[in-house]
């Protein structure tokens, strides 16, 4: 089984590429059994959900999917909700059509075969990849709230400092109850698991500057990566910080696959040759 992973691909943004096209040759010349999206396809769950429908039409390739923060904005504001609430769903009913798809959703459809289980999970960020977290005050916290907000996300939460970490502890409890299955199952010891999320869980995987020094807080959480040493994880797959990278520590391989903004591509004009050059394939 051959099994493709990319991210960001933010069709919104590159708007003048044929991405149903491209994957569907993608698809064929690689002759992918399955490929997951690792988040951020676009901007909005339906949106992304309407390219996995329209590139279904196309490959015989299973699709499956994980949510990235994009998924999970609104497009709508909070005034505009409550003249009609059905001009937008909220980011946790993005997150539950994400997560519940009955068809491409990786986080309740996980790929086991031979040796291997392939697993999704949701993520988030808790600042805790700064390295100033552990002396972080509660007014230090709101303040990088108020500087980098996802207030498209936590719609009615502005002010609490401490709602990132407690949506990352949700997709932590899941991720753990996902690890611990596998390992608990007969023979489970002897599984090698490959975790797919969008975030990072390592500061190592984002390369930072003095310009801004800040925006690792906002890139995920290290509390990944101690689960996947706790539960011998083989493999993390992740995206979001448009900066691809493979690396091995304490015997955890993660590898970066975003694909991010066109004009950062090194081949600009061409997109079957960028997602060549960023899609991890596993050949299980």
């Amino acid at each position: 089984m051959k099994i493709g992973f990319i991210g960001d691909l933010h069709m919104d943004y590159n708007t003048h590429h044929d991405f149903p096209a491209c994957f569907a040759r993608i698809c064929e010349n690689l002759s992918l059994d399955t490929i997951v999206f690792c988040g951020d396809t676009t901007t909005g769950a339906f949106d992304s959900l309407d390219f996995y429908d329209k590139l279904s039409q196309r490959v015989s390739t299973k699709i499956l999917e994980i949510p990235g923060n994009h998924e999970l904005y609104c497009t709508a504001g909070r005034k505009k909700r409550q003249k009609n609430e059905y001009l937008c769903f909220d980011a946790d009913e993005y997150m539950e059509l994400m997560m519940n798809h009955p068809l491409y959703s990786l986080c309740t459809h996980p790929i086991v075969h031979g040796e291997w289980a392939v697993i999704g999970s949701p993520s988030w960020y808790d600042f805790s990849l700064h390295k100033k977290f552990a002396h972080m005050t509660e007014a230090t916290k709101r303040q990088f709230l108020r500087r980098n907000p996802e207030y498209k996300y936590v719609l009615d939460s502005e002010n609490n400092p401490f709602i990132n970490e407690k949506i990352t502890a949700q997709s932590l409890q899941f991720m753990e109850k996902q690890l611990k299955t596998i390992r608990e199952r007969p023979g489970g010891d002897r599984y090698k698991i490959c975790s797919v999320i969008h975030m990072l869980p390592r500061p190592e995987l984002y390369k930072q500057s003095h310009v801004f020094n800040t925006t690792i807080a906002f890139m995920g959480s290290k509390y990944y990566a101690e689960l996947y040493e706790k539960y011998h994880v083989d493999i993390c797959v992740c995206a979001h910080s448009h900066q691809r990278m493979e690396l091995t520590i304490n015997g955890v391989r993660y590898i970066n696959v975003s694909l991010g903004h066109n004009f950062k591509w090194k081949n600009k004009t061409s997109l079957y040759k960028e997602i060549l050059d960023t899609m991890f394939v596993l050949e299980i």
